[in-house]
């Protein structure tokens, strides 16, 4: 096994246990506020002509091969098989001189790796993909649905929680190119009958709200917000699965109801605190600018551009995708909410998408392909005063993305710079995962990567 191989190995199983972090979803200097987002939502493009196509293909056969297989005694090495498998296709349909192919034994050693983690009670299932300029990789572990052991799929979809963040920080900063938005239009300025109702109404900007400056009340954080949540709930009594209608929610009913009345955090533009009531102000702001629906304007702005094919907003569109069974776990209790929707998330953390398609969309927003100027893309990944958040973004030494929090449902979406590299994680379930940070496994895997390079 030749040493660019070896070290590109190293750095999958560091990724592999470093985008199981739980503290990406915010930055490291806001430990509090990630407590609170996860109490919320429980509450350049590649060189390849076509490489999303080819992923999501490979994928689909992959998950055909696991169905065939699915009887055998061993369903672990099942889906080491067809790992290995699904990656020699990877490598035979995307083969060009930058380009390292991956033998058999290395994907078995990933595998290894994941299944390690899905071993346990949880994660249930596990995805995780990684795209770099000399590899790729997909790969899945554990189980899709508990009640009948479903192998879960490389192209599964999940609820991504947070991530959403991104996509709407993106469709706002196309409007700004557009010249129909600036980042210091006050927010009276669109809608001004929801800024009168609020602290400072009439100072904060978009780029207060982008950056979780605002100082607004987090709309998750009143008290009434988990016992309506609890009041709707249905629980079924044979098989304990808890359900949430899928519906439909006005956000300008979700802010009267949690938010307005709340004194402000700080003045705006003088801490940082993160917040969901930023992004679903940022998503009644869209629909405004764009003069289309939410869920309209990522399809036309994101979607469609990029060939983004699964993706989509959980109960205001038709659904692309079956989402696989996600799970909450409570003591030696595991229950199914897979069909609790909690689409007051919205323009914070209402979209369900996979693992392909997220990769496309990070190869599109990092390489600046969404944008006209490239200076749209610094301006979002230049921290606000005082964070390690950009505009929309998370910003860490060695990446920037974002982590997800929902019900039943983790993710992380992160770029790494230096490397080129994207890695997506998906769990379905929200408990906690390996407690090591992404930056802290990628620092001493970097001098590894340059004398691999």
């Amino acid at each position: 096994m030749n040493k660019k191989l070896v070290l590109s190995l190293t750095l999958i199983l560091l990724l592999l246990i470093g985008c199981s972090s739980t503290a990406q979803d915010e930055p490291q200097a806001a430990q509090p506020d990630v407590d609170m987002e996860t109490s919320a939502e429980i509450d350049d493009t590649t060189t390849q002509d076509d490489p999303q196509t080819t992923q999501q293909d490979v994928a689909a056969e992959a998950q055909a091969e696991m169905e065939d297989t699915t009887t055998q005694d061993d369903p672990q090495t099942t889906q080491q098989d067809v790992a290995a498998e699904t990656q020699a296709e990877i490598d035979d349909t995307t083969a060009q001189d930058t380009f390292q192919a991956f033998p058999p034994e290395v994907v078995a050693e990933i595998q290894a790796e994941m299944d390690n983690l899905t071993a346990g009670e949880l994660p249930p299932g596990m995805i995780m993909w990684i795209d770099a300029p000399a590899y790729r990789f997909a790969g899945a572990s554990g189980s899709a649905n508990l009640a009948d052991d479903t192998p879960m799929p490389p192209e599964g979809a999940f609820r991504i929680g947070s991530i959403t963040k991104m996509f709407t920080a993106t469709v706002i900063m196309q409007l700004v190119e557009d010249g129909v938005l600036t980042l210091d239009d006050p927010l009276a300025l669109w809608l001004p009958e929801v800024a009168e109702q609020l602290p400072y109404g009439d100072q904060i900007t978009l780029r207060h709200l982008l950056t979780h400056t605002s100082g607004l009340f987090n709309v998750v954080e009143h008290e009434a917000y988990y016992a309506d949540l609890f009041t709707e709930m249905v629980v079924d009594e044979e098989t304990g699965n808890v359900s949430l209608a899928c519906v439909e929610r006005d956000p300008h009913d979700t802010l009267a109801r949690y938010v307005y009345g709340k004194e402000a955090q700080f003045e705006p533009g003088t801490q940082w605190r993160y917040s969901n009531s930023n992004y679903t102000l940022l998503g009644m702001i869209i629909e405004k600018a764009a003069e289309m629906p939410l869920a309209e304007a990522y399809r036309t702005n994101i979607y469609e551009p990029l060939g983004m094919t699964a993706t989509f907003l959980d109960c205001y569109e038709a659904p692309l995708a079956d989402v696989v069974h996600g799970y909450t776990a409570s003591g030696d209790t595991m229950t199914d909410v897979t069909e609790l929707h909690e689409s007051v998330g919205w323009s914070a953390g209402g979209l369900v998408s996979t693992a392909p398609d997220l990769i496309a969309f990070a190869r599109g927003l990092f390489s600046g392909a969404l944008f006209d100027n490239p200076e749209t893309l610094e301006a979002m990944t230049t921290p606000a005063s005082g964070s390690a958040y950009g505009l929309g973004i998370s910003l860490q030494e060695a990446y920037m993305g974002h982590a997800g929090y929902i019900a039943g449902f983790r993710s992380v979406l992160n770029y790494a710079p230096e490397f080129d590299t994207v890695v997506v994680m998906l769990y379905n379930t929200d408990a906690a995962g390996p407690e090591q940070s992404l930056a802290d496994m990628m620092n001493p895997a970097a001098p590894l990567l340059r004398m691999a390079e």
